[in-house]
């Protein structure tokens, strides 16, 4: 043990962004403003089907702080 207590317990800086969920805009996507953190960056992102709705839900992401928020997803 000639290294002592900092040898070992240093932990390695990490990144403050989910690795799955997108953190940057693609060419040409539209977004819209977050409600949390106010960046024009709020993109849809997964679409799920819940049995007891009659519309399908659609996971919105914040590219800048990552808050996601299920919306109804719109009939086409």
């Amino acid at each position: 043990m000639s290294g002592g207590l900092a040898d070992y317990a240093t932990i390695p800086p990490m990144t403050s962004k989910i690795p799955w969920l997108p953190s940057e805009l693609q060419p040409g996507q539209k977004a819209e403003r977050c409600p949390r953190c106010g960046a024009i960056g709020f993109i849809p992102w997964t679409l799920r089907r819940d049995r007891n709705l009659p519309t399908p839900l659609r996971t919105w992401v914040c590219v800048n702080c990552q808050t996601t928020q299920e919306r109804p997803e719109p009939d086409v």
